[in-house]
C-alpha cells in the first residue's frame, strides 16, 4: 500500500535547473544579496551571481565541456562553490561534488566514474586532486584552482591561500579567475530535463564500493518544489546559514539550491565553527540552519548559546543521521526556534521526508512525513510483501520505499548495481528499516544495508575492506559500523582482520595503513584479529556477526 503524506502533491516545473533559479528572476530579484561569506560579510548580488555562472559555462563550452562530460568540485562551502557549480550545469555538462578531504586515489576514483573533462579544487585540496589527474595523465591545466584575488569563503588565512593559488599557477594549473572573467556568451545547449543528467555526487547506496549516482535536471528541479511548500508554511522571505558540505547533496539541495529557487540570502562558512555560528545568526538575522545530530546535541548544552541574540532563528532542519527526542526537544526550548528532522540519500536528490513545521506534537526522534509527490511503502525485507499499517500506532518494521520524482536516474554506467537499487515500477529501495503510523510518520530503527555513518558522510566497508587488504599481511576483512551513543547518531568504523599464516602485524600498523589512505572520517577506530571471518552458507561475510568477534562488544 503507497502512503503519502499530509501536504499536497505541487506541480513539477519542466525546466533545467539553470532556468528553474536564473531565467525569472526580477529587476528586484537581481539586486538582492545572493550569497554571502559569514566571516567576512563579502557578497554576490543575484545578478553578480548569474553573470558569474555564465562566464564559468562561457569558459567550460569554450573548452570542449558539455553533454555527457562532468566538472569535478573539491571545493569547500563558499559562493566559488555556488558559481562553479551552476556554470557547469548551464554549460549542458553534470557537476560531481567532491569531499575536500579525499585522498589521491579517493579524488582518482571520482575523476574516473563521473567522467570528469576538468576539476575545479581549493589550494588546500590541491595536492590530492593534483596528484589524482598526474596519475590519470591529465595535463595541469585540467586542474583549475580557485583562491586567485579575493579568497573569501575559502579554508586557511586568505594570504595563505593566496600563495598557494599562485604557486599552482605557476605550476601549470588553471586559475578560477579565468572562468570568471570569460567575455564570451554561455553555449545554448538543448537540456531535456527528464534525461540530462546535471549532478553526479558519489554514494554507495545499500552496499559495496562508491558509485556515480546520475540525477537530472527534472530530479533537483523537482525535490527544489516538493521541499518549498515546507519552508514556506512560515514565511517566504528567509536569511539561510549553513556550514555543511556542498559536497553532501543535502546541504547542496536544502541550503543552496533552495536559497538560489526561494531568492533567500545565502550565509556561508567554510566548514563548522559554533562561536561562529552563533555570531553569524545573530549578526545576520539568520531564519534558518541546517544541523546535523553532532551539532544538535552542542547546541543543546554549550554554554556559549547564551551569549548571542538567536531570536531570529525560526527553524533548524537536521538531517544526515537519527536524532533522539531529548536532543531535539532541549535545543528547540533552548533557542526558542522549531526542529524540524528529515530523511534523505543522495540517490533520492536527497529529500523525501521532513517533519511540518505545524506539527510540533510529532517526536524530534520521527523523520518526519512524505513531501509532497512522494509515494512510500513498507514491505518485509526477506519477501518483499507490503506490510499493513495500523490506524492507530506504528506498523511493525519493514524496508522503506519510495518512489517520486526526485528519485535517480540510476548509477551513471552501471546498470546491474542500479538494478539492485530500483525496480522497473520507479521504487527505490532504501535499506533503511522503519516503522510508520497510518499518517506517514515515519521512525528510522535500523538498516539493512551495509552502509555506515560516520559525521554525516557514507563510509561503505567495502571500500575499507579493499584497503585493508593491500596490506602484505592481511589475508581476509571485515568492516562493520558501532554507534557512538553519544547523541550525535554517528557510527565508527571497526574492522576484524585475518592474517596471512605466519604473518605478523599490529593494530597499530593497520590503523595507521588505512589512515594514510582514505579521508580523515573513514579511520578506523578499533582493529581485532581473528583466525577466520563468520561466514554464512554460500561463503559469503555475515557482517551482521562481526561485532561477536570484537571481545569489548559482546555485552
Amino acid at each position: 500500500m503507497a502512503i503519502r503524506g499530509p501536504l499536497p502533491d505541487v506541480e513539477i516545473p519542466q525546466q533545467s535547473l539553470y532556468d528553474a533559479i536564473f531565467a525569472q528572476l526580477t529587476e528586484s530579484d537581481l539586486g538582492r544579496v545572493a550569497v554571502r561569506v559569514a566571516a567576512s560579510g563579502e557578497a554576490l548580488t543575484f545578478a553578480q551571481l548569474r553573470a558569474q555562472v555564465d562566464a564559468v559555462a562561457a569558459w567550460l563550452g569554450a573548452h570542449g565541456v558539455g553533454p555527457g562530460d562532468s566538472v569535478a568540485l573539491g571545493l569547500p562551502t563558499s559562493p566559488d562553490y555556488v558559481s562553479a557549480f551552476h556554470g557547469v550545469v548551464r554549460c549542458g555538462a553534470a557537476a560531481s561534488p567532491m569531499n575536500v578531504q579525499y585522498t589521491a586515489g579517493e579524488v582518482a576514483h571520482q575523476l574516473t566514474v563521473s567522467r570528469a573533462r576538468y576539476a575545479i579544487a581549493h589550494p588546500l585540496a590541491l595536492p590530492a586532486v593534483a596528484a589524482a589527474a598526474a596519475q590519470l595523465g591529465w595535463s595541469p591545466d585540467r586542474v583549475i584552482v580557485v583562491g586567485g584575488g579575493s579568497a573569501a569563503g575559502s579554508l586557511g588565512h586568505p594570504s595563505e591561500v593566496g600563495a598557494a593559488h599562485d604557486a599552482a599557477v605557476a605550476a601549470g594549473h588553471t586559475s578560477y579567475a579565468q572562468l570568471l572573467a570569460c567575455p564570451d556568451a554561455p553555449p545554448d545547449v538543448a537540456i531535456d530535463p527528464a534525461s540530462h543528467v546535471a549532478c553526479v555526487p558519489l554514494s554507495s547506496g545499500i552496499g559495496g564500493l562508491m558509485k556515480p549516482v546520475a540525477l537530472t535536471h527534472r530530479n533537483l528541479v523537482a525535490n527544489l518544489a516538493q521541499i518549498t511548500p515546507v519552508i514556506n508554511q512560515r514565511r517566504s522571505q528567509h536569511v539561510f546559514l549553513t556550514f555543511l558540505p556542498f559536497s553532501h547533496v543535502y546541504a547542496l539541495t536544502v541550503t543552496m539550491n533552495c536559497a538560489l529557487a526561494g531568492r533567500y540570502e545565502l550565509v556561508t562558512m567554510p566548514q563548522f565553527d559554533l562561536i561562529g555560528m552563533l555570531s553569524a545568526i545573530q549578526t545576520y538575522r539568520a531564519t534558518m540552519v541546517t544541523i546535523v545530530p553532532l551539532v544538535a546535541k552542542l547546541l543543546a548544552a554549550a554554554p556559549d548559546v547564551e551569549q548571542f541574540d538567536l531570536s531570529s532563528l525560526e527553524f533548524m532542519i537536521c538531517g544526515a543521521a537519527p536524532l533522539t527526542d531529548e536532543v531535539g526537544a532541549a535545543v528547540a526550548r533552548r533557542l526558542g526556534c522549531t526542529l524540524a528532522q528529515g530523511y534523505g540519500m543522495t540517490e533520492l536528490s536527497p529529500v523525501t521526508h521532513v517533519t511540518p513545521l505545524d506539527r510540533p506534537d510529532i517526536p524530534h526522534s520521527a523523520i518526519g512525513a512524505p513531501i509532497p509527490n512522494i509515494e512510500m511503502r513498507i514491505v518485509d525485507p526477506l519477501t518483499g510483501a507490503d506490510l499493513d499499517i495500523p490506524a492507530q500506532g506504528r506498523s511493525a518494521t519493514g524496508e522503506m520505499l519510495v518512489r517520486g520524482p526526485n528519485v535517480m536516474s540510476g548509477y551513471l554506467d552501471l546498470p546491474e548495481e542500479t538494478a539492485r537499487i530500483l525496480d522497473a515500477d520507479g521504487w527505490l529501495h532504501t535499506g533503511d528499516l522503519v516503522q510508520v503510523t497510518g499518517e506517514g510518520v515515519t521512525w528510522t530503527v535500523g538498516r539493512c544495508k551495509e552502509l555506515i555513518k560516520a559525521k554525516g558522510f557514507q563510509v561503505p566497508p567495502a571500500e575499507l575492506e579493499d584497503v585493508l587488504r593491500t596490506h602484505p599481511s592481511v589475508a581476509d576483512a571485515g568492516v562493520f559500523g558501532v554507534d557512538l551513543r553519544d547523541g550525535s547518531g554517528d557510527e565508527a568504523p571497526y574492522a576484524v582482520i585475518v592474517l596471512h599464516p605466519g604473518a605478523k602485524a599490529t593494530p597499530i600498523e593497520m590503523l595507521k595503513h588505512v589512515s594514510s589512505r582514505v579521508a580523515k572520517y573513514k579511520f578506523l577506530r578499533s582493529v581485532t584479529f581473528v583466525e577466520a571471518l563468520p561466514r554464512r552458507a554460500d561463503g559469503s561475510l555475515d557482517r551482521a556477526a562481526l561485532p561477536s568477534c570484537v571481545p569489548t562488544l559482546k555485552n
